[in-house]
């Protein structure tokens, strides 16, 4: 696939007569007034990134011969086609005669054609290789895709693609002017994403191209961010802000429950950065929700809101665990270690609803594969559900290690609420949990060693197109998964391998960064077990 620049928007009626289209719908205004049908607009997505046309080759093959020239020797063009970023351009370009070669001797039919120079082959400008590397690993090849191209007209969005793009190649081949320019490009964005909205009227039509690049300028945090924790930080104002906006034109007239599944969306999506960074949730946090409960009112999915105040509660008790100091034998910590308890209840309640709201079936295949956790995937309804799921198991997580570790730094404290039993059925419960939300993986995100049959097989159905904007969140649910207790250490392997792939494909400092996680969780828990003492690491 090759970037080739905005194509006309126009019908192809108009086009075709070489007159100015209005780019009206259903029909355009040209069209209408002689009495001819409309013929539509093309797929401007599919136009900005194919392959050559047949009309170009031919162009090529008249200005410097038939394609089948000997291949370019060129030292300089050798090295270009190894990096790692050209396998996204299209390998159907013309061939070209080697530049140090002799010229052919000209004959009858060639001698009015003299090439005195025959210039390199044309490679795309840093924007182009920016934008074909965002296209090609970050939005198209994932089970969110978007379906119409509309939001890539803005300019904002266009340059917070490049943005992303670039972060991700120069973390790949460790360039730092690539680096540099991503960042420049990242700036410029998010000016022209608060021109957008400043100009924009509050409506959701015109906050959806602000909307999305308010969501990827995020998104770039995560891919160039040195650390998961200043990441998070960092994408989490993006996120809020977005919130923000969404919550402005709730509800939404003509959407389905009034637009509460988006906003719900990008909520839940404050969670991790909020635990990892010991932020509280802000009050209009709060405030939103409470108005998606009342969209959501006799709604089966009511349950997802359930869910998230369910969370909020639990990252609530976590930052006054952490705040506080704690003695065993104290009523302060018992009454914290019912807290705790009392909400395993909730969540459990929650959880029977959640499989009503949003079933799944587990499904498993003969033969291995490195993209299926244990050769075993869900199939989901849609991906809105598969997400919804993966918070709520997070979240669980989360609460029973907290509840474990409780055992082993209250003993005291601890004993009269939970017994040998219960401390049995909280481990069995996380292995559960964890499974499930390695299982889960290829609903969120294809694998590069699936063809792309076999990666729609185990996809879960998108509709909001945001391609990668929830991998990171992935990624931080299949660190919390690895590192829980008790868990086999293949948990550990298979988790580690994803997000090496992760970071070998897309370049995104984040998957790096967890993994380095990942490994010093194993080492501590490595000096633990060679101690003698049980180890219980909440990793943050």
């Amino acid at each position: 696939m090759v970037y080739c620049g905005k194509a006309s928007e126009g019908c192809q009626s108009c086009r075709t007569r070489r007159i100015k289209c209005d780019k009206k719908r259903p029909e355009c205004s040209q069209c209408i007034r002689v009495g001819k049908k409309c013929p539509g607009y093309r797929d401007q997505l599919s136009l900005m990134f194919r392959d050559e046309s047949s009309k170009v080759i031919q162009k090529a093959q008249a200005q410097w011969g038939p394609a089948g020239s000997p291949p370019d020797d060129n030292p300089e063009s050798s090295s270009q086609s190894s990096d790692p970023t050209n396998v996204i351009l299209s390998s159907r370009r013309p061939s070209y005669p080697p530049t140090g070669s002799a010229p052919p001797i000209p004959t009858v039919a060639t001698q009015q054609i003299v090439a005195s120079k025959i210039p390199r082959r044309v490679e795309p400008n840093l924007d182009q290789r920016g934008l074909n590397f965002y296209v090609e690993r970050y939005l198209l090849n994932h089970p969110d895709s978007p379906r119409t191209p509309e939001f890539m007209d803005a300019e904002a969005m266009r340059n917070v693609m490049i943005a992303v793009g670039l972060a991700g190649m120069s973390n790949l081949l460790g360039n730092k002017s690539m680096s540099l320019v991503a960042r420049s490009k990242y700036v410029t964005a998010l000016k022209q994403t608060g021109q957008l909205i400043a100009s924009a009227s509050r409506d959701y039509g015109a906050i959806v191209k602000p909307l999305r690049s308010i969501v990827t300028l995020a998104l770039f945090e995560v891919v160039q961010g040195k650390g998961s924790r200043l990441s998070a930080s960092s994408a989490n104002t993006h996120i809020h802000g977005a919130i923000a906006l969404s919550r402005s034109v709730l509800p939404i007239a003509d959407s389905p429950n009034g637009g509460a599944r988006g906003v719900l969306q990008l909520m839940f999506s404050m969670f991790i950065p909020s635990q990892m960074t010991d932020t509280p949730l802000p009050t209009g946090f709060f405030e939103c929700l409470k108005l998606c409960k009342v969209l959501l009112q006799d709604c089966i999915e009511s349950c997802a809101v359930d869910a998230a105040f369910a969370i909020s509660r639990l990252l609530q008790l976590l930052l006054t665990t952490g705040q506080a100091t704690p003695l065993d034998g104290q009523q302060q910590t018992d009454e914290l270690i019912q807290q705790f308890l009392a909400l395993d209840t909730v969540f459990d309640r929650i959880e029977q609803q959640l499989q009503a709201a949003y079933p799944f079936v587990e499904l498993q295949i003969g033969e291995p594969s490195v993209a299926l956790f244990r050769g075993k995937w869900h199939s989901y309804t849609e991906i809105w559900g598969a997400r919804i799921w993966n918070h709520f198991r997070w979240a669980r997580l989360l609460l029973g290690e907290y509840i474990i570790k409780f055992t082993v730094d209250y003993p005291l404290s601890s004993a009269p609420y939970i017994s040998p039993s219960h401390k049995v059925r909280c481990y069995s419960t996380i292995r559960r949990i964890a499974e499930d939300m390695l299982i889960s993986t290829p609903s969120h995100w294809h694998h590069p060693a699936l063809d792309k049959e076999t990666a729609k097989k185990y996809e879960a159905p998108g509709q909001g197109g945001a391609g990668a904007a929830g991998l990171p969140s992935l990624l931080w649910h299949l660190k919390v998964s690895a590192c829980a207790p008790n868990v086999p250490l293949d948990f550990w392997d298979w988790a580690y391998d994803i997000l090496q792939v992760v970071w070998k494909n897309m370049g995104m400092q984040h998957a790096q960064a967890l993994a380095e996680v990942m490994e010093e969780h194993r080492k501590t828990l490595q000096k633990g077990m060679a101690g003698g003492s049980p180890v219980v690491v909440v990793v943050d």
